[in-house]
């Protein structure tokens, strides 16, 4: 899976984006991309299991009913099971958007809340003046947005509110313009910030750098 590209142009709009919802009002936001929120190591376990453990299955029912050519050695019978082992452990490293569909959705979930947890707090979103931060956190692999307020945003929108910003984003994907899908849930986040009195007053500075934020 191609890991999310943007252009230097795209990255500027999105740059822009923040610099123009910081003009008017007084939160900080964070754009944050990431290609999946975890290795998912255990997804190779899982289809090395299934693609072994099918194969021994069946080589064990076509030699009670007798259908396995006399020629086939215990050796090879064994060879047969060890190569699906070794072809399930490498199916989610060659195509890792299979592990999307091998990871419960539950563990996906967890780890991309972790992810975006972690990202809130190592990018210091929590540590603006007002407590105005705002987290856009996406995980490719996982199909998941996640939109992160701090408390003093927190206090005043509900969580329906960010949900409309999170199909903002998902809405760009879908479209392939995933800049874009960005630069509008930055602005939906700008209209919400004013509609609820986060305006910008004239000791606010710049706490957070504006760039997106891409990781691996």
């Amino acid at each position: 899976m191609a890991k999310y590209t943007f252009t230097d142009t795209e990255k500027e709009q999105v740059k822009q984006a923040v610099k123009d919802l910081e003009t008017v009002s007084c939160g900080e936001i964070v754009p944050y991309f990431v290609n999946s929120s975890d290795d998912y190591a255990e997804a190779s376990w899982y289809t090395a299991g299934i693609f072994g453990g099918g194969i021994a299955a069946l080589l064990a029912i076509l030699s009670y009913l007798w259908l396995l050519p006399m020629r086939v050695t215990p050796l090879e019978i064994s060879l047969f099971i060890l190569g699906a082992f070794v072809l399930g452990f490498l199916i989610p490293v060659i195509l890792p958007q299979a592990k999307r569909f091998i990871i419960s959705k539950d563990r996906q979930a967890e780890r991309v809340n972790q992810r975006a947890l972690q990202a809130f707090m190592n990018e210091k979103v929590f540590e603006t003046e007002e407590r105005v931060g705002i987290l856009i956190f996406v995980s490719r692999v996982e199909h998941q947005v996640m939109v992160l307020g701090d408390e003093g945003i927190s206090k005043k929108l509900k969580p329906e509110d960010w949900q409309h910003v999170v199909e903002e984003v998902i809405k760009g994907i879908k479209s392939n313009e995933i800049a874009q899908g960005m630069v509008s849930a930055i602005a939906l986040c700008k209209d919400l910030l004013l509609e609820h009195g986060f305006v910008r007053k004239s000791t606010d500075f710049n706490e957070l750098d504006d760039g997106l934020r891409i990781e691996d």
